[in-house]
């Protein structure tokens, strides 16, 4: 596992990310400093996101880890304590969230539970979130096998309002982001709400958040 590759993403070039350069040579791994813009077309990895004086949702989140975890494994680094929410950031596939005020020990633990592929969060916190899906599981396998799932009657676009819209922007930050009008946003949320059989935003995020752990923990 030692040739998986390290990205190291920082707007900081303090003794914190000095710090942890350090940690990760003693392991004797391949690491490189990237930014954000160009890390996405870099081979898979695990990339180790430094989240001060970034953007961030609603739960704590870097607004950037979302799109960076559909191709690298991600961890959080330098994250404020209690600033975040844990079970969303397993639900967005976000693998570690590293306290600025961890210890030099359990940071080489994470990193080498990283290294094997699994999770660095606590037991509590990873059990809630399978018992989550779990939950969810008898649902989906009652319904009848000739119905294409949910999410494939989805169309790219209703994809990504979903996701926007989890992210807690309004219509209008919708249409702008998307360089489309207010009303084909509203369209678009009539046809994502009649195929996920939502009501609102709120049975929307919390279906949404069914099939994020669907996909994230199962792969």
């Amino acid at each position: 596992m030692n040739n998986t590759p390290i990205y190291i993403i920082s707007a900081s070039s303090d003794t914190a990310i000095a710090k942890l350069t350090v940690i990760l040579q003693t392991l004797d791994l391949n690491i490189s400093t990237v930014n954000i813009g160009e890390v996405s077309s870099r081979p898979d990895g695990i990339v180790l996101l430094d989240v001060r004086n970034l953007e961030v949702d609603q739960h704590g989140i870097a607004m950037q880890s979302n799109e960076i975890s559909r191709k690298h494994h991600v961890a959080l680094v330098n994250v404020p304590k209690d600033s975040i929410n844990e079970y969303i950031c397993v639900q967005m596939g976000i693998k570690a969230a590293f306290y600025s005020d961890i210890e030099t020990d359990q940071l080489l633990k994470g990193l080498r539970c990283l290294m094997n592929g699994e999770w660095w969060f606590s037991r509590k916190v990873l059990s809630q979130t399978l018992s989550t899906l779990f939950e969810s599981m008898p649902y989906a396998m009652s319904q009848p096998t000739t119905t294409p799932p949910m999410t494939e009657q989805l169309t790219k676009r209703e994809k990504t309002i979903i996701k926007l819209v989890c992210q807690g922007a309004k219509n209008q930050e919708v249409a702008d982001n998307l360089s489309i009008s207010p009303h084909t946003v509203k369209t678009h949320l009539y046809s994502i709400f009649r195929k996920t059989s939502c009501r609102n935003r709120v049975e929307l995020l919390n279906w949404a958040k069914q099939h994020t752990l669907t996909y994230q923990l199962m792969v």
